[in-house]
């Protein structure tokens, strides 16, 4: 059997292998270890034993510290609760955690019968036998305790009880609307991050194992740690039948046992894929550095294909960076920049997914200007369209013939796809499988969701249709770029192939095209009327919609990749001639450019503001805010390679950007599943601050650079060479004479224009 064959074989069973089993949890488990009548003994048991009941008590929740600042959770200790494990006669008694929510409408003050005492209005009650009421009070008759009710949980003392003070804290409605904006908040997170799902299923509450929404109403979500026989409703239930006048109402959410994550079909694949990619890397690497060091061998006459995933020869190659005339090398700078403001922006971003301290107080930032760098980072995103427009044309034009092009359209393409793919399916199976084992904690849930996201729709991310196949159930939610990146792909060579004519009719296809992608990109801002801000703290319900409908639309993105393909053919006309501007004009480029940027990023602060409603704005920056943005970006990079961009242009071009760079597409994949294993293994409420936030955005990107650097040596160089191999790029050839252009025109050999996403 052929190479190739048996690599679709493989391909073929791990398809069918992986779609096997979807769930992260093992919920056979969960239904399994559950038994009602073993379940009321070891209640009773507890309620008896004050040692072992303790310690399931310690490791639930109690009324949490900061109401008043919207902390109505608290979600115990999750690992004390998981640890429980006791065997007491035939029985064993082992901790399982749940998280069981209490809508706050049910605790204000409770309407039950009452008598009067001298120290106000307290529920009438009969005590147990053998309490005494304190001096000064009397017995109060007509209600009655359960029989096996312990004593031993009263108070010890009794202090004067307030009639005006109800038994659960007094909430201002400026907390519960705060908290009410943020619940909408954490949907909009969830949707845009593309863990959504339909409001049927929110409320399910049949999803009590893996729950989406933790808290998705205005609810006070606490632990409780309860044996692992008993379901959340029977322990539930049990307990409320002990706690004295408790009227408020108490829902199951979600239930977790210690080990309860299967090895999925998901894991095997990527055992046995990961671990051949192993041998490999140490087979090449020991076969390269025996022929380099131990029998002194010219590296250029060791076969390139034995050496393909040798660490040593790609981390060599890969920290080598050679200078082109041709090259680009302010968009070094603005990659590695933009992908740091993508970074910390989903730092901010999945923040939200989990429970917050102070609730008010992040509701009063997220309308604040100095969140302004956060609410418009989204912009970052059509950076990349931009610069994958420009090289779409640098790269192509004046490099082949349109004859040639439209002959070899086949490998145009697939170039783009056997470039993109091999890091790309390597974090989906690393989402699928890995990140789901490598931590654990309370928050869990939404990491897990990933990971489910991710074995039903891996070959959504792999095709590059997933804004348009399941939108709010994106397999590595960042990925919905590379699928409107791709399809843009598509369409680009319908406007190259003119390109290689006259000058006229490639700006007359140019200037078509990108005003039909402003046009699109009106019609669908103007007629759908959506806020111009995603977290808009007064429209958070549109965001479904928005998500849809517009922000995953191809064509309503498609304004800064078209504006991009301007600006690369202006920069192939330009190439290698000097471009002499009055300095006058140059000033006022430069002053309209910012201009242009600083109006796109600050213009989201007052479409955050409480009771903002002007609407025509909010259309008017859907439609044309990107298209601004580029084509002001779009200056600063064609000013920096003619030699007007000052500082600017040292700026970008420093050597210190190479390096995050050529690791940005890896940094794009994998920093988003770094953040979720983060925040997943968070054990408390979060307090959300700047400082807290910049700090944790300091290790994710650390943390993705290191990951990154390891794709790149290990997955993205091995396939890179392999794929140059396969298509002819490996063999020397010899020279072939220049194409029928302009003699002025050289081509872009520079390997980094290769890849032209990210």
């Amino acid at each position: 059997m052929g190479t190739h064959k048996y690599f679709l074989f493989l391909l073929v069973v791990s398809v069918c292998t992986v779609n096997g089993y979807t769930s992260a949890f093992d919920k056979d488990r969960y239904q399994n270890v559950l038994n009602p009548q073993e379940c009321e003994a070891q209640l009773a048991f507890l309620t008896n034993n004050s040692t072992l009941r303790n310690r399931f008590l310690d490791a639930s929740g109690k009324l949490p510290s900061g109401l008043l600042g919207g902390n109505w959770n608290d979600l115990g200790d999750y690992h004390q609760c998981l640890r429980i494990r006791q065997v007491v006669g035939t029985s064993t008694y082992q901790g399982k955690y749940c998280a069981v929510s209490i809508p706050l409408e049910s605790l204000p003050p409770v309407a039950l019968p009452t008598t009067e005492l001298p120290g106000g209005t307290f529920p009438p009650i009969t005590w147990p036998p053998g309490f005494t009421l304190p001096e000064g009070f009397t017995l109060p008759e007509g209600f009655t305790l359960p029989d096996d009710f312990n004593p031993d949980w009263l108070p010890q003392y009794q202090t004067p009880y307030n009639a005006d003070r109800p038994p659960f804290p007094e909430i201002d409605s400026e907390t519960v609307r705060a908290v009410e904006t943020y619940t909408a908040l954490k949907k909009y997170v969830f949707g845009i991050s593309g863990v959504g799902e339909t409001e049927q299923q929110i409320s399910d509450p049949a999803s009590r194992v893996f729950p989406l929404y933790i808290a998705a109403g205005l609810n006070a979500v606490i632990a409780i740690c309860i044996p692992d026989v008993c379901s959340e409703k029977q322990a539930i239930e049990f307990l409320e039948s002990r706690i004295p006048y408790s009227n408020f109402t108490i829902n199951e959410q979600y239930c977790r046992l210690p080990d309860d994550k299967l090895l999925a079909p998901a894991d095997i694949v990527a055992i046995v894929l990961f671990s051949i990619i192993g041998l490999l890397l140490i087979a090449s690497t020991t076969y390269d550095l025996v022929l380099t060091f131990w029998f002194k061998k010219d590296p250029s006459r060791i076969n390139p294909l034995f050496v393909s995933f040798s660490v040593y020869t790609n981390t060599r190659r890969f920290l080598t960076f050679k200078s082109s005339p041709d090259a680009l090398e302010c968009v070094d700078g603005i990659r590695a920049i933009s992908m740091m403001w993508v970074v910390v922006g989903h730092t901010y971003c999945m923040t939200l997914l989990n429970f917050l301290h102070n609730v008010t107080d992040t509701i009063d930032w997220i309308t604040s200007f100095q969140a302004t760098w956060i609410n418009s980072a989204p912009i970052t995103v059509d950076t990349f369209f931009l610069l994958s427009g420009i090289l779409a044309v640098y790269t192509v034009i004046g490099k082949i013939s349109r004859t040639r092009f439209i002959r070899t359209i086949h490998l145009f393409y697939l170039n783009r796809l056997l470039r993109m793919f091999p890091l790309l399916a390597a974090v989906v199976l690393l989402q699928a499988s890995a990140f789901n084992h490598v931590s654990d904690g309370p928050y869990w849930t939404n990491p897990a969701h990933a990971t489910e996201n991710c074995r039903e729709y891996w070959w959504a991310a792999l095709l590059h249709v997933q804004n348009y196949v399941n939108p709010l159930r994106i397999c590595l939610p960042q990925t919905w770029y590379l699928s409107v990146d791709m399809q843009l792909y598509l369409i680009c060579p319908i406007v190259l192939v003119f390109l290689f004519g006259s000058e006229m009719i490639s700006w007359c296809v140019l200037t078509a095209f990108v005003l039909l992608s402003l046009v699109s990109s009106s019609l669908y801002s103007f007629l759908n009327n959506f806020s111009a801000a995603l977290a808009n703290p007064d429209r958070l319900l549109e965001f479904q919609s928005y998500v849809k409908t517009y922000y995953l639309n191809t064509l309503a993105r498609a304004p800064p990749f078209f504006v991009g393909m301007i600006y690369g053919y202006l920069l192939y006309l330009c190439k290698n001639k000097k471009i002499r501007i009055p300095k006058l004009q140059v000033i006022i480029l430069w002053a309209l450019s910012f201009i242009m940027m600083a109006f796109c990023i600050f213009s989201i602060y007052p479409v955050m503001q409480r009771g903002h409603d002007a609407q025509l704005f909010d259309n008017f920056l859907n439609a044309y805010m990107r298209a601004i943005w580029a084509i002001g970006l779009g200056w600063l990079i064609f000013a920096c390679v003619h030699g007007y961009g000052g500082p600017i242009n040292w700026f970008l071009s420093l050597q210190i950007w190479k390096l995050p760079a050529r690791l940005s597409y890896a940094v794009y994949l994998i920093h988003l599943p770094i953040i979720f294993t983060s925040v997943g293994s968070w054990l408390k409420t979060y307090y959300f601050s700047d400082g807290q936030n910049i700090y944790r955005f300091m290790s994710d990107l650390s943390l993705s650079f290191v990951f990154a650097f390891i794709l790149c040596i290990c997955i993205d160089a091995p396939f890179s060479t392999l794929q140059k191999l396969a298509l002819g790029g490996g063999k020397k050839r010899p020279p072939k004479p220049p194409v029928d252009e302009s003699p002025e025109i050289v081509s872009a050999t520079n390997d980094r224009f290769v890849k032209t996403t990210l």
